[in-house]
């Protein structure tokens, strides 16, 4: 519940701001809504005013909360004020399975549209000998990996694909909008152990796309990304029979 003490285990600061982030975006504190005064508030988190405008002062830049002097925090409407960097966050918010599923569903449907946008970028501007090497060690990378059967080798070694491949576009831009999502799959067990519940099958469609970086073609675009959202699909099945 909003207001409550605050755990020990990380920064006072962190850990206000992630309280009050976790009771706007669950709807807890309303748009609209004003934050009660700063004393009040820093003495129900057991925290010092300094260290609670900390918290609130990085709320205020991510777009949560805004300030006017004189009138205190207020709530913003994160649909329209919040960035990217609330994905994580609205999955978490997701509890029941219909809900998980249906947050899963539109995570993974904006990481195609990202992955279409990766591919068309590269295909406009096919990458030098360097960045086609660093795409395929990373894919042996990730071989090797796959070999451990490790799940957390396996993600940061598929990670370390994605950067290889957003390197090869050249553009920061789009290396920039897949970060949120990429700090998703970090954090959500469920969806990690749904996308590499078979390994070899991605580390085919590794292999697949550095072939078709060797020798990009626009033409192949659309049926790649119809394969992921077709791999996308089973990760969704994989999750609902999870949590049945």
């Amino acid at each position: 519940m909003f207001g409550r003490p605050l755990p020990a285990r990380i920064s006072a600061t962190t850990a206000a701001e992630t309280a009050i982030r976790a009771a706007i975006v669950s709807g807890e504190l309303a748009p609209g809504e004003r934050l009660p005064p700063e004393r009040e508030l820093a003495e129900r988190f057991g925290i010092s005013r300094l260290t609670l405008r900390a918290a609130l002062a990085t709320l205020a830049a991510a777009g949560l909360i805004s300030v006017r002097h004189g009138s205190g925090y207020t709530v913003c409407d994160v649909r329209m004020t919040g960035g990217a960097d609330l994905l994580s966050d609205l999955l978490g918010q997701a509890t029941a399975p219909r809900d998980q599923a249906a947050a899963a569903a539109d995570l993974l449907r904006l990481r195609r549209h990202l992955a279409a946008a990766v591919l068309e970028a590269i295909a406009e501007h096919p990458p030098g000998a360097a960045a086609r090497r660093a795409l395929a060690l990373a894919v042996d990378r990730f071989a090797a990996a796959v070999e451990t059967g490790a799940e957390d080798a396996i993600l940061e070694a598929d990670l370390g694909v994605v950067g290889a491949l957003l390197d090869a576009t050249g553009s920061m831009i789009l290396r920039v909008c897949l970060n949120p999502i990429v700090a998703v799959l970090r954090e959500s067990a469920p969806l990690r152990a749904a996308m590499y519940a078979e390994p070899a099958t991605n580390l085919a469609g590794w292999r697949a796309l550095a072939a078709w970086v060797e020798h990009p073609r626009p033409a192949s675009i659309g049926p790649l990304v119809a394969v992921l959202a077709e791999r996308d699909q089973i990760t969704l099945d994989r999750l609902r029979r999870a949590r049945k």
